[in-house]
């Protein structure tokens, strides 16, 4: 397939891009673990730690050191040791956010919440972190592997809970669609450093719960729910998150979704199981849906970030994260589905690049979170650049197989380069 993803200058144009973007983000090193980076470069040492960015730079780090990237393995030890250091609370989980008191020392912010998000991301990050060489991160990841246990995989839905309050131990009756996405994300990444089948079934469990969702939503995908997996009406007195309301739908949730989908079908397929015959509809349904929903050619174009239970645009922001996501599961379901709607994908996957290009840059490695419909630069989620890892994990997939997560694909290339280094 003549796919842009197999272009060679683009390849080039990535692996450049992906270098400045690792060395942008390595600007974020402090004391302990990563600070939120503004959008100047400068890190922002007035925040306290925040664990779910700390994590995802580390796990950008890994991937970098997998690259062959000068310093990146000293920048993964550093994520390690604040993971497995000053952000372990006392019941043995992890605290969403803390302020160092010492390299080795911190203490929990007022009303500390223990947060299913923030694990994720230390999932994923130990995960790249065993991939790229460091064995002291398997003993954090069987630490993971026991909180998710005790606090957060909830077996009766297959899915994981969200936050706890870390000085009562109540759990949060909040459900949230993204954070199990992340979380099946990095269960996968987990499988493949592993080889531990328990962590690919739960990331095939929740992939399977995000179907139903998604058969009975009619394909789009409101992001807040309740204990029973039922979406939050607009009515409640949930206040919007990240300018999400209760109701409101994401373009960019229907694409990660339809990625997962597709990469689990593709992985059950490699391993000679048989994908639920529901995956690839329900990925390319989802995919058609976010598209329909989310493309629009006002202003400067793009995907827009919300749209209310009537379908009207609620939240207008075209975030990085959402273009990064389109052309991601383009690139994924291009390898599933018929050529004709291959060659279809592939127009979709061109456009996004070119979008974020244009408008979601603002150099080499320097991705802009938030975008106005003006085009101009927007703060109401993201006030910085404190997240690399999804245009990480973007720029690094490019024609890799989609049968393995970025992470485990980045090995497996670092491992190849290796034997041929040596042969």
């Amino acid at each position: 397939m003549n796919a842009p993803w197999n272009n060679e200058d683009l390849r080039r144009a990535f692996d450049a891009d992906f270098d400045a973007l690792v060395s942008f983000a390595s600007r974020s090193k402090a004391r302990v673990g990563f600070a939120y980076l503004r959008a100047d470069g400068q890190a922002d040492l007035g925040r306290p730690l925040d664990a779910r960015i700390s994590a995802r730079m580390t796990h950008v780090f890994a991937l970098a050191q997998m690259r062959g990237i000068e310093g990146a393995s000293h920048l993964v030890s550093h994520g390690l040791a604040a993971l497995t250091g000053p952000l372990r609370a006392a019941n043995g989980s992890w605290y969403a956010e803390v302020v160092p008191t010492s390299e080795t020392s911190a203490t929990p912010v007022p009303r500390a919440i223990l947060s299913q998000r923030a694990q994720s991301a230390m999932i994923g990050a130990a995960a790249a972190a065993i991939l790229a060489g460091h064995e002291d991160a398997r003993t954090l990841l069987d630490d993971l592997d026991r909180d998710q246990d005790a606090r957060w995989w909830d077996p009766s839905y297959g899915a994981v809970r969200e936050d706890i309050e870390a000085a009562s131990g109540k759990c949060s009756p909040l459900r949230r669609l993204s954070t199990n996405l992340d979380t099946a994300q990095a269960y996968l990444a987990a499988w493949e450093a592993t080889g531990q089948r328990v962590w690919f079934d739960r990331a095939r469990s929740i992939v399977r719960l995000v179907g139903e969702v998604a058969a009975r939503c009619g394909f789009v995908l409101p992001d807040l729910y309740d204990e029973e997996w039922r979406p939050l009406p607009p009515s409640c007195e949930q206040p919007p998150l990240e300018l999400i309301r209760p109701g409101d739908t994401l373009p960019g949730l229907g694409f990660k979704a339809a990625r997962l989908i597709g990469q689990t079908h593709a992985i059950l397929t490699r391993m000679g199981e048989t994908p639920g015959l529901w995956m690839l509809d329900t990925a390319t349904a989802l995919y058609d849906r976010a598209l329909a929903d989310g493309w629009t050619d006002q202003g400067i174009g793009g995907i827009i970030y919300t749209r209310d239970p009537t379908g009207v645009v609620a939240a207008p922001q075209r975030m990085h994260w959402v273009v990064c996501e389109a052309a991601s599961a383009a690139r994924v379901l291009a390898e599933l589905v018929e050529p004709d709607r291959a060659d279809d994908l592939a127009v979709d996957y061109a456009r996004a690049v070119a979008w974020a290009d244009s408008h979601a840059r603002a150099g080499a490695g320097r991705w802009i979170h938030e975008i106005a419909p003006d085009g101009t630069v927007s703060m109401h989620v993201w006030e910085g650049r404190p997240d690399a890892l999804t245009a990480a994990r973007m720029l690094a997939r490019g024609a890799a197989p989609i049968d393995l997560t970025v992470t485990g694909a980045t090995a497996r290339a670092a491992a190849a380069a290796h034997r041929s280094s040596v042969a």
